[in-house]
Formats: structure tokens, sequence, C-alpha cells
């Protein structure tokens, strides 16, 4: 797949090189983000950022500016990226040799499909921006499987017209190359996720889209936090971290080494120093470098012995609005019979133990969930309503019945800043499979909990530790 930066070439307009303001700290101040504590101050980014469809299609900055490979960047949570010269571009995150992601919080992505990729139009045809229109519109569908999956309209506007082109009458081909610009062509049709059939993703060049039938919604994932949890190793799921366990990218972020890298040889030409650390003025003191994992090597074929239990979290948004309501799913397995499930939730990246800061919000309180005992499996799921704005990590670990434990796997959340609900007291009424289901009375102040994966599917008062 040739790489969609070729398209530069064909672009009517660039993004104009800005004088650089007299104080970058008042730009920053101007153009700072509390929703994740992080500030646009290249002003290249910033007006990429504006024309390109905002928060809607990049999500909040994640990172500051630093230097990754000899380029300048910026993670956002869905995109990530890169100067070069007086222009922008975006790093294709999901080529092979950055973040060949199929796997994440134990959702299951389409691979790139070769032989889609060789029906696309070849770069430099004859009428190629309408030639991509219909092989988008007829590889990604607004309806698949019976479902609004919305995926070519998504596509087709991305670009806000009226903010790329201010009292213009756009030219419809230079609008396909700006939308193609931000989403590359699609390298896979769409496919629904083995374990939740209400998910049907299609992947592109530079990102994956995801329609959750539920709501319903269409939107990017969140490929740019994929990447930071990979270079942080904080809230990494564990598939993900699977998958790039061989990646020179894995745990290279190493606060207080030199250029805070725990590589260097490894990523030529780049400097972490406070690369995703929240702010814009000078970096504090540093936190204590990740623990980093071995890199894997190759050993000879042994007898499998039993392993712990281990679990996943996640999280079906990972930025809300204050009183949306969220699933926490919790998934465990283990070679003895399960006990306890637990999630904490703490602010920031801190630790579920020793030192941390707790969240003070209810429907973020301590949950256990006891399991049947009598199965190497067991799953729940918690529906909450966070109300306190704020930056948190939610952690989960299994009990097994021999009192052996699971590391503590984490997720980010995020809930932005915005007016807060007063709860009200609300019913919930779920049918059980069995004949004793029975309705139960909830406030939105404590979180209800549903058991999955074979278990009976009721509602059921969580309990405290």
């Amino acid at each position: 797949m040739k790489r969609a930066v070729i398209l530069c070439a064909f672009l009517l307009v660039g993004i104009a090189a800005a004088v650089g303001p007299p104080s970058r700290e008042t730009e920053a101040q101007a153009n700072c983000f509390p929703e994740t504590g992080f500030c646009v101050t290249n002003p290249l980014f910033m007006e990429y950022f504006r024309v390109r469809g905002g928060v809607r299609i990049m999500g909040y900055p994640i990172s500051r500016s630093f230097t990754l490979e000899g380029f300048e960047v910026q993670f956002f949570q869905r995109v990530i990226m890169q100067r070069q010269g007086n222009t922008v571009q975006r790093l294709n995150v999901l080529d092979p040799n950055v973040m060949p992601m199929t796997r994440a919080n134990q959702s299951i992505f389409p691979g790139p499909d070769p032989a889609l990729a060789a029906q696309a139009p070849q770069v430099g045809a004859p009428d190629y921006p309408r030639q991509v229109v219909e092989f988008v519109r007829q590889v990604a569908p607004d309806s698949w499987g019976g479902q609004p999956v919305g995926f070519f309209n998504l596509f087709n506007t991305t670009v806000p017209v009226d903010v790329a082109f201010p009292g213009q009458t756009p030219n419809p081909d230079l609008v396909t190359l700006l939308n193609l610009e931000i989403w590359g062509l699609p390298t896979s049709n769409p496919a629904a996720d083995p374990g939740n059939g209400g998910f049907i993703y299609q992947r592109f060049q530079r990102g994956i889209m995801h329609f959750r039938a539920e709501v319903p919604v269409t939107e990017g994932i969140l490929v740019g936090e994929y990447l930071k949890a990979v270079m942080t190793y904080r809230a990494l799921p564990p598939d993900l971290a699977e998958d790039m366990r061989d990646s020179r990218y894995r745990a290279q972020y190493s606060p207080g080494s030199q250029g805070w890298l725990t590589r260097p040889a490894e990523l030529p030409s780049t400097d972490l120093t406070g690369a995703f650390e929240p702010g814009s003025g000078p970096v504090g003191q540093p936190t204590p470098p990740p623990t980093v994992p071995p890199a894997a090597t190759p050993t000879p074929t042994a007898t499998a012995t039993p392993t712990g239990p281990s679990v996943t979290i996640q999280v079906d948004d990972e930025t809300i609005d204050p009183g949306q309501s969220i699933s926490v799913t919790i998934i465990a397995q283990g070679s003895s019979n399960l006990y306890l499930l637990q999630w904490r939730t703490v602010y920031g990246d801190d630790d579920p133990d020793g030192d941390r800061s707790p969240a003070t919000d209810p429907q973020l309180a301590p949950q256990d969930f006891f399991c049947d005992q009598d199965r190497t499996e067991c799953a729940n799921v918690w529906r909450v309503t966070p109300t306190t704005p704020g930056r948190y990590t939610l952690w989960a670990r299994v009990q097994d019945v021999t009192s052996a434990l699971s590391p503590w796997v984490g997720t980010p959340l995020r809930v932005r800043e915005g007016n807060t609900p007063t709860p009200t007291p609300t019913i919930t009424a779920t049918p059980t499979a069995t004949a004793t289901a029975t309705a139960t009375a909830t406030s939105t102040a404590t979180p209800t909990a549903t058991t999955i994966s074979g278990m009976a599917a009721t509602v059921t008062p969580t309990k405290s530790p």
C-alpha cells in the first residue's frame, strides 16, 4: 500500500506557516484542554486541528509537542500529527512498522487485506479524486449487515467545509483529498467484532472506524491513546501488549533517563523529555520510570505448567461527559476456579496499591464481585454514571480459590469538565433467565452490576469490600 503522504502533491492548498507569537505561554493558555491537561503550542498543529474537524475527529491532545524519530509530533486521542517543514502530516499509526494493531481491550479489529489494497485507485490516475470517492463508497458502505454503520458518510464529511473553506465554494475534488488525508484509503472490508456483534469495524490506512449499535454512533478508535499506552506502559491492555512485545516503541518512556528514553538506540533522533507530562510550562520532578518487562527472547518449548489468573478491564468509551453512563467490563480466567473480581478507580495514573488518590465520585467507588467458585472463567459488567470531572485510571484484578491474585490491569477514563447533573433515583428492571427475576430499585449514586459469560444475566447490588 503506497503511503498516503504522496497525496500531498495533489492538494491545491496547504496550511500556511504561521509566524510565532511573542509569547508561547500566552498561546498555550489559549489552546489548553482541561479535559486532558495538555496544550497545543505549535501554531501549525493548532490550525490543522481547527480546519480538520477538531475534537470530533482528532480527539483531545494527550501529549506535548516532542521529537519522534527526527520529526516534531503531537499525540491526540485519535491521531498523531507530524510536522514536515511548514506543513502538517498525519503519522500512519497503523503501518506495520508502527502499530499494526488488531487486538486491544478484548476487541478484535480486521487486519489489512492486500487483495483489497490492490483494487484501490492508483495515485496519479486521471480523475483520481472521483475514483477515490467511488472506491470508498463501494468498500465502506453506510449500511452493512443490516446496521446503519455510516462508514462512507463519516469519511465523506470528516473535514468541515465551512471551516476549511470559509466564504468559498469548495472544489469537490479537494474536499475528497482532504478527507483522504485524514483517513487514508480503506484497507479492510467491514467486520463485526467476534465477541460483540454490536461493534462493527473498518480499517483505514490511518485509523479504524467503529460503529456502536447501542448508541448508535460511528467514530474513530483511539489509536493515539493506544500508542501512548505502548510507549508509557501505563493502562496498556494485555492483548495489545502481547502484540507489541517486540516493538521499538514498547515502554520507551522513562522519566529522568537521558532523553527520557529506555532504549535510545532503538529510537534515534528522539527526545521524549516531558512528552506525556500535562501542562505547557517547565517539566517538574520526573515520576519514577515504569517497570519495563524484559524483551521477548525465544526459549525452548517446555512442558506446560499451571499459570495464575489473569484479568482484562474495558470501558465502552474512554472520554465521557458528566452524567453519561458507561459500562465497565471485567473478564477473568485462570487455571484454578475463580473467587473474586475487584476494580478500583484512582486519579491520574496512580497505582491502586500503596500511596494513591482514590476517586471521590460515588459511581467510581471500589467494587467487588464474587464469582461462582466452580468456574475457571468469571466476568461482570457494572453500569456507572460518573459526574465528577477528572482523569482517572480504572484498575482490575481477580483472585482465585487458592488466594492467588492476578496483577492489576488498568484502563483510562476521562470525565470532561461540564455541568454536573443532580443524581435522581431510578428503577432498573432486568428480566433474568430464571423464575426468580426481580426488579431492583437503585439510585444513580450506586452502580449496578450484570454478570456475563455463561452466568445468570441478573442485575445485582454491588458488594463493598
